[in-house]
């Protein structure tokens, strides 16, 4: 006897499944900063053979596929616009992998994670588009609580300009971000998704390798489980951690999906606080709820989200007998 399932139980499945992979999105790549921390090479080096093995693995996925035809479908332009965009994403990932070598790991993904506040910099200081008043007022308030993150930390740290300098370099990561999503906010339309995401780890291995090589000393692991969580990190925090949120947008609500990157921070921090013995004073506590604060605030005004609230507002309410 064949038992078929209806479109109801199909769909359900299919969300199930959008949740998971979500879940473990935000594990992933709230995950990163800790394998930069335990690596046995210093964070160029490891970012570097992240790029390499994740280079591999997203080869091996998509050459099979045939990638030679869409390829050639991408103009010359875009192109140049992707690899521009690949080094500008290389200097962000970099930026953040230092900074959690001088500031601690939930500092670190609190700053980094205020790119929508460059966003709106940029495009109001670069694009002169009109920017809300509404959305002022959040920027702000995000500003307000990294001055007291980056304030608590230095006052709490023995190290004060150690410190000091990871937060700067986790706020040029997020400037960096910022820039990146400028660049490939178009590409996406015309650009597939796996030829941006080879192209990206192909270029930043390539920019990495010869840095690597003149400043990182040792620039192999020294043992194997020094090879193994090398691998663990690029399969974790960029195939599954990007792969899968891509999985999950395409199946959960947008709004939910956007709402996820909140979490990261919080994921780092609670990682950090268990696996690296890291604590928070008071002032970065209160800095670090002010940031997912404003970035929660950003989330909401989005047009785009609040058109999507209207349209759901304006759908009619079925009646009891259209319910059965």
């Amino acid at each position: 006897m064949t038992v078929h399932s209806s479109p109801e139980t199909t769909a359900a499945r299919h969300r199930r499944l959008g949740y998971l992979a979500l879940a473990v999105s935000t594990l992933g790549v709230g995950s990163a900063l800790i394998f930069v921390r335990l690596s046995e090479v210093d964070p160029t080096a490891t970012l570097m053979w992240r790029m390499v093995v994740a280079t591999c693995l997203v080869g091996a996925m998509t050459v099979p596929r045939g990638s030679r035809p869409a390829l050639r479908e991408v103009t010359r332009r875009d192109m140049g616009l992707l690899l521009v965009a690949s080094l500008v994403a290389g200097l962000d990932l970099l930026a953040n992998q230092w900074a959690v070598l001088y500031t601690s790991v939930a500092n670190t993904a609190l700053l980094m994670n205020l790119s929508p506040v460059f966003l709106l910099l940029l495009a109001g200081l670069v694009l002169r588009q009109h920017i809300p008043p509404a959305k002022i007022g959040v920027t702000v308030l995000a500003l307000l609580g990294c001055a007291m993150v980056v304030l608590g930390d230095a006052g709490t740290s023995a190290s004060g300009d150690r410190s000091t300098l990871g937060d700067a370099l986790a706020l040029s990561s997020a400037a960096l971000y910022a820039t990146f999503m400028l660049l490939t906010k178009h590409l996406r339309e015309r650009v597939p998704t796996a030829l941006i995401m080879l192209t990206n780890s192909a270029v930043i291995a390539v920019m990495l390798a010869p840095v690597t090589a003149l400043t990182s000393d040792p620039v192999l692991p020294g043992s194997a489980g020094g090879y193994l969580l090398i691998f663990a990190y690029a399969l974790v925090s960029q195939l599954l951690g990007h792969g899968l949120m891509t999985y999950a947008l395409g199946v959960v609500d947008a709004g939910l999906a956007s709402m996820s990157v909140l979490l990261r921070p919080v994921v780092a921090a609670a990682l950090g606080w268990m696996v690296l013995d890291e604590t928070m004073g008071l002032s970065q506590v209160a800095g670090g709820v002010v940031i997912l604060a404003s970035l929660f605030l950003f989330q909401w005004l989005d047009p785009q989200r609040q058109a999507r609230r209207r349209s759901e507002r304006a759908l009619p309410v079925p009646s009891a007998a259209e319910k059965h």
